[in-house]
């Protein structure tokens, strides 16, 4: 019985490390999280820039709250995908450590940092989901202000 049990671990070890050996699409997420990541926070500095114009147009404060708190928003979007895509890079990388050491400490870490890495994207989720309501709010206020379009923006009327 103890050899049969031997053997189904060894045989699921295998397996497991032929997955494992798999980290190239790991890698490739966590490298396009960093890098929208690091596009997010020139993204958000220019909508509180141009939050701070429409201000001074027709749209008022409105437009101005919902610029800068989107704007902050998409900034901590931006630093968590960063923090995200480097646990992601981590979690690959002792992956790769574990196939070819079979140290356990190694496959403790890709756990862990793939558990941060979950975390951090779920931080993420919860920022994008609250853009997503403070634009909804917004144009609802918009609309029930008789926003008349981009000509009233720019004060032709």
């Amino acid at each position: 019985m103890l050899q049969r049990e031997s053997n189904l671990k060894i045989n699921f070890m295998n397996s497991l490390k032929g997955y494992i050996k798999e980290t190239g699409w790991a890698k490739f997420i966590a490298v396009v999280d960093i890098v929208g990541g690091i596009l997010d926070i020139p993204i958000g500095i220019s909508l509180i820039i141009l939050g701070t114009k429409l201000g001074r147009t027709n749209l008022g404060a409105v437009a101005i709250i919902a610029s800068i708190v989107s704007a902050t928003l998409i900034i901590l979007i931006g630093i968590l995908l960063i923090i995200a895509g480097i646990k992601l890079w981590s979690t690959a990388n002792s992956l790769e450590n574990y196939t070819n050491t079979e140290k356990e400490e190694d496959l403790k870490e890709a756990i862990k940092n793939l558990s941060d890495y979950f975390t951090w994207i779920g931080w993420v989720n919860v920022a994008s989901l609250t853009i997503s309501a403070i634009v909804l709010i917004a144009i609802s206020l918009l609309g029930a202000m008789g926003w008349k379009g981009i000509s009233s923006i720019s004060g032709l009327d």
